[in-house]
């Protein structure tokens, strides 16, 4: 922004402007409608097909400017021209110039009438258009507001997607708190548990380390008695074993069982010293899983293993809790930029119902817009009218009417026609003179060849009777007659003193009429050219009077669809082509009548391409009775000849009917004579036999 800025307008509080003194509600909701109806505008002015007009416009004037200088040098350069013509010669270039001063005056009203236009078409539209740099500054500060709120937004997303993910941050911090309280706990109750559990381990083993001493006291003092009682033994067994040598055969049997009662006695001592190891270790399996029911351990570790439990259900619920409410946020930040959608939609929207609404009313304004595009197309393909430039900037700009353009033109070509029939008597006076002229001088020359030829032969008999200096042969041939040579063409010759003196004469005589013949020949050059030009002259204007001829029938016609235009106009309630026909002149009996319908005029070319068009989508039998048909009726000689055909034909149908009804009539009663007398059945026959012969009469005859 530059300090030579302008302050705010004030017509923008008259159009809803941001008051300093209202509340922000009410500011935006003029600035709202300030918004609205600016684009509104903007968008009715529609800029850039605006600035291709305006290029357009722009280039026409161009082309414009170029024209009317190269128009101005041209008219300076005339002007230029008729100052250095002498008085005689300037009333007649007079009129002339006084047109292309006319035409110039016309072409430059012509272009500011278009130049008018072009204003006040460009004022029409940005008239009532408010200004657009507040609007934009606005729009400036609402983008840059709106970046930075961008930029805040996808911080505070941002923010709230690690908030979301850090939610559970303080149970964590408590959880970790009571797991290091637990741990420490447990630790302490471990320790416990495993002191008490090595207490009783130990306790039990010193029982049973007591009861072994008292059970290997016990077998030692057994040990010693049965040692005691073995030696007994030993001496008794001696003592038996002397006296069973004595008695060998009944000592080997007793032996024998002893034996096997050791034996006996070996394995059952070995099995309760199994048995009583087992028991033991039992027991301090026992001992052990008291101490440890007594220290309720595995108790504590469920209990904290299900407090674990609950604290990670309880960090995951948090979680889940703070991405509901993030999910929460995005669903009401999305409802809202919906919201906002559905609004600026739902304003494109009347937005374009309004301009529908215009298009059809437009639309119906203009709901005859090929009618008019088709009359404007005949104008165009007749030459009437103005040009295409020039019609649409008098569409817009001018309230003429059409009807009034033509009865203006009509009455332009009228003076034209009138002013070419001048120029045309005229010229056709001027070329009957001219012809006069021309054959005068056809005369004077078949003269003077003439006089040439003979002076060519007297000069040829006087070179063969003098035998001197020759002539030249070319010189000979374009001089002419003169007195001096008269004597020797009849008959008399001169002297040869006298021929030196006379062959100067002759000389200067032959250049004098070289001189002559060729100024006669420059003149009949010059008098071809003009009869040349006056014939271009008179075809051109012939060419004119033909398409004035075209243009007058052409608005007679009007005169007769004058009803048809009326009641259109009334139905549509506009003005159509109603001009009124030119009474002063004759058109049944112009002698441009015959060259006009000869040649084909456009509106005939589309009346026969639609007549092709039709003809072609019939069948080749159709075709073909609409070709004889219209050879029939092609002249008045062959309508004739096919109407005498017609009734030459009727008559002698008429009388062949005729003939054959009285025949029918005058052998029915004979048939019934004939056959009178032969009853029922041979009346039947003989009727049949009576039609028969009645047919067979007929055919012969």
């Amino acid at each position: 922004m530059s300090e030579e800025a302008p302050p705010v307008r004030s017509d923008l509080d008259v159009n809803g402007s941001i008051s300093k003194e209202g509340t922000p509600a009410t500011a935006g909701g003029k600035t709202s409608n300030m918004f609205s109806n600016a684009l509104q505008t903007w968008t009715e002015i529609d800029l850039p097909s605006l600035q291709k007009k305006l290029d357009e416009q722009g280039l026409e004037l161009k082309d414009d400017q170029k024209t009317s200088l190269l128009s101005r040098k041209n008219l300076a350069a005339k002007t230029k021209e008729f100052r250095k013509l002498e008085d005689s010669e300037k009333l007649e270039q007079f009129k002339h110039l006084l047109k292309l001063y006319q035409n110039e005056i016309d072409q430059l009203t012509t272009k500011k009438k278009s130049v008018e236009n072009y204003f006040f078409g460009f004022y029409r539209l940005l008239a009532e258009a408010p200004d657009p740099r507040p609007l934009l500054e606005l729009s400036l500060d609402s983008v840059l507001e709106s970046s930075e709120t961008d930029s805040l937004k996808r911080e505070i997303e941002r923010l709230s997607d690690e908030l979301t993910k850090k939610a559970d941050y303080d149970q964590l911090k408590q959880r970790l708190l009571r797991n290091e309280q637990k741990a420490a706990e447990l630790l302490s109750s471990k320790l416990i548990a495993k002191e008490d559990e090595f207490k009783a381990l130990i306790e039990e083993k010193e029982t049973n380390w007591l009861e072994q001493e008292k059970q290997f006291k016990f077998q030692i003092k057994k040990a010693q008695q049965q040692i005691e009682e073995l030696r007994t033994s030993k001496e008794v067994t001696e003592l038996q074993l002397d006296s069973q040598n004595r008695q060998q055969p009944s000592g080997e049997s007793a032996s024998a069982s002893v034996l096997a009662e050791l034996d006996m006695v070996t394995r059952d001592a070995e099995s309760s010293k199994k048995r009583m190891y087992e028991l033991e270790r039992r027991n301090e399996e026992l001992r052990r899983e008291l101490s440890k029911s007594k220290n309720d351990i595995e108790i504590q570790s469920l209990r904290e293993e299900s407090s674990k439990k609950v604290s990670e259900l309880e960090g995951e619920n948090a979680l889940l809790l703070a991405n509901l409410d993030q999910t929460r946020r995005k669903l009401e930040n999305s409802s809202k930029e919906n919201s906002s959608k559905v609004e600026s939609l739902n304003r494109d929207i009347s937005q374009l119902n309004v301009e529908i609404k215009n298009l059809k009313t437009h639309l119906d304004k203009t709901s005859d817009y090929d009618e008019l595009k088709h009359e404007l197309h005949l104008l165009k393909q007749i030459e009437f009218g103005h040009d295409d430039d020039e019609t649409e900037n008098n569409e817009e700009g001018t309230s003429k009417t059409i009807d009034s353009i033509l009865i203006e033109r009509n009455k332009v070509l009228t003076q034209e026609l009138a002013d070419y029939r001048a120029q045309h008597e005229d010229l056709m006076s001027k070329v009957s003179q001219l012809e006069a002229v021309v054959s005068v001088t056809n005369q004077e020359l078949t003269r003077i060849q003439m006089l040439n030829d003979q002076l060519e032969n007297d000069l040829v008999e006087f070179q063969d009777a003098s035998n001197s200096n020759k002539f030249n042969d070319n010189a000979s041939i374009i001089s002419s007659m003169s007195r001096m040579t008269r004597g020797p063409r009849n008959g008399s010759l001169l002297p040869s003193s006298e021929e030196p003196s006379i062959l100067p004469i002759i000389t200067k005589q032959r250049d004098r009429f070289r001189d002559r013949n060729n100024e006669l020949e420059e003149e009949l050059k010059k008098q071809y050219a003009l009869v040349s030009t006056l014939k271009r002259e008179i075809n051109n204007l012939k060419k004119d009077n033909e398409e004035l001829y075209e243009r007058t029938r052409y608005l007679a016609s009007f005169k007769h669809n004058t009803e048809v235009s009326q009641a259109v106009s009334s139905r549509s309630g506009r003005k159509l082509l109603q001009p009124k026909a030119n009474v002063s002149i004759d058109l049944e009996s112009n002698p441009y009548q015959q060259s006009y319908e000869s040649k084909l005029h456009p509106i005939e070319q589309f009346r026969m391409r639609e007549q092709e068009r039709i003809n072609s989508k019939l069948s080749p039998l159709e075709r073909m009775f609409i070709s004889l048909t219209r050879a029939i009726l092609a002249t008045r000689a062959s309508r004739m000849l096919f109407m005498v055909y017609c009734l030459g034909l009727h008559c002698v149908v008429m009388f062949i009917t005729i003939y054959a009804m009285s025949l029918n009539t005058l052998q029915i009663p004979e048939v019934g004579l004939n056959h009178s007398t032969g009853g029922i059945a041979s009346g039947e026959a003989g009727s049949v036999d009576t039609l028969h012969q009645v047919a067979g009469d007929i055919l012969q005859r």
